[in-house]
């Protein structure tokens, strides 16, 4: 693998005119996300708040991590609080983090030394006409820019594996960062751990000591939502909704609806309920109690401590009717399209690529995609799973390190896919989009090896 050098970095000019190019023909075509649709995105508090007390609502969050918010508040600030307007200042955001994307998909690309040629065909197939790519360009949500920081996490990985450099750990640590304070998914401080796992598989004991120092503070860094909602609210957690989400998970939520719902209709019974269960505590600011709380009102707290006990006591009781229903929405998931995200099409979705929601009218061609999927799936978690117990075994080995670059990847991945699954009962697919870019280093590592099992059989696993 080669380092970047000055003179092709033309390519990654060429890539962006592709780039733009295409997007003023979807512009043309219409397609764009429904801009006023932001008052429904349940992961954002009221503009009116932030626009009044930035820094205290975000202080004040507990059910999301506060940066998406962040720059939410940034851009109310700037741009006032008109949803439609705030709409589309996240769509442009969104193709801004394209080409922060495309920059890193430049760069690995040239870290795999990668003929011309190469470069385009991966380029068009996971940028260019990659509908899931265009479909969460068009979502206003952070699910973009998670795929932004995976994408950099994997290039600095791949970075680290050939330096094993100080300055490229702390970036990794940063990068893993900003998913704790930006997605729960992330936001449990075991997450450092897996980075942790995956630097000392590549560097093994050397600066073992500095590693582990680093990987300490990184660690209490993760945890500090956590110590902070211990103080304000006596929740110790990142994220105030696990306990509503494993109801999820379980379809048992229906059981005790009153409570563990997230309808905020109710919300004003398991407020009163909270407050009586801590009367020490200070919930005056308008983020956490009346009509500007919404999803981070203080009764939510309640409920996710109560409905965590109920969920708990299920899981106990019928500890394998849980696993079945995790296998169940594991297999059954794999088998969407990562745009499978039905309700939130952008506009003209279905009158340019309606084709996809028609297979799933014909149970054959529902079946031959599900299946389809699902098998490519099992294929790249083989792939990828073999290879991180290969270079577990071998761990000691300095051969080929950036092998162990792929495994550092693929753990933040697998991750990923056991906390959807155990903690989130739906929207895996989206979920699911934010390791877009191992799949891209999957069909590179093929791609360079020309689809050959024998060369891929000799380059990984002998």
């Amino acid at each position: 693998m080669n380092d970047i050098s000055k003179k092709n970095i033309n390519i990654y000019w060429q890539l962006l005119g592709i780039y733009i190019i295409s997007r003023i023909i979807i512009s043309f075509l219409g397609i764009e996300p429904i801009a006023a649709d932001l008052i429904y995105r349940w992961q954002l508090m009221p503009p009116e708040l932030l626009k009044k007390d930035l820094f205290g609502t975000l202080y004040h969050l507990h059910f999301q991590p506060p940066i998406w918010n962040l720059i939410y508040g940034i851009f109310v600030k700037f741009f006032g609080t008109d949803y439609s307007k705030l709409g589309k200042i996240i769509y442009y955001f969104n193709y801004f983090i394209s080409i922060i994307i495309i920059f890193y998909f430049y760069l690995i690309c040239n870290l795999f030394n990668l003929k011309k040629n190469i470069i385009y065909i991966t380029f068009l197939i996971f940028i260019i006409f990659s509908l899931s790519f265009l479909f969460y360009e068009a979502y206003l949500h952070y699910m973009h820019l998670i795929v932004l920081i995976f994408a950099q996490i994997s290039f600095f990985y791949l970075k680290f594996s050939k330096e094993q450099s100080l300055k490229f750990e702390i970036i990794i640590y940063l990068s893993a960062l900003f998913l704790v304070f930006t997605w729960s998914a992330f936001s449990n401080p075991l997450f450092m751990l897996v980075i942790f796992l995956g630097i000392f598989l590549i560097k093994y004991k050397k600066n073992l000591l500095r590693s582990f120092i680093v990987f300490i503070i990184f660690f209490f860094l993760s945890m500090s939502l956590s110590i902070k909602n211990k103080i304000e609210f006596n929740l110790f957690a990142n994220s105030s909704w696990i306990g509503l989400q494993l109801m999820q998970v379980m379809h048992a939520y229906h059981q005790n609806h009153n409570l563990c719902t997230f309808d905020i209709i109710d919300i004003k019974d398991s407020e009163i309920k909270f407050v009586n269960n801590n009367p020490n505590l200070n919930i005056s600011h308008p983020s956490l109690i009346g009509e500007y709380s919404r999803f981070n009102n203080v009764g939510f707290i309640y409920r996710t401590k109560e409905c965590l006990k109920i969920s708990l006591n299920l899981i106990y009781q019928e500890p394998i009717k849980f696993l079945q229903t995790v296998k169940f929405n594991f297999i059954s998931t794999h088998g969407h399209f990562a745009f499978d995200h039905v309700g939130w099409e952008p506009i003209n979705w279905h009158k340019y690529f309606d084709f996809f929601a028609e297979l799933k009218k014909n149970n054959i061609t529902n079946q031959l995609k599900v299946r389809t999927l699902q098998l490519y799936y099992l294929f790249i978690y083989v792939f990828f799973g073999v290879l991180l117990i290969k270079n577990l075994f071998n761990i000691n080995d300095n051969n080929k390190k950036y092998q162990k670059a792929f495994s550092g990847i693929f753990l933040i991945y697998l991750w990923l896919i056991f906390a959807i699954h155990f903690g989130a009962g739906f929207e895996q697919e989206r979920m699911r989009h934010a390791g877009h870019f191992l799949h891209i280093i999957f069909f590179i590592l093929l791609i360079k090896n020309k689809f050959n099992y024998r060369n891929i059989k000799n380059e990984f696993f002998n």
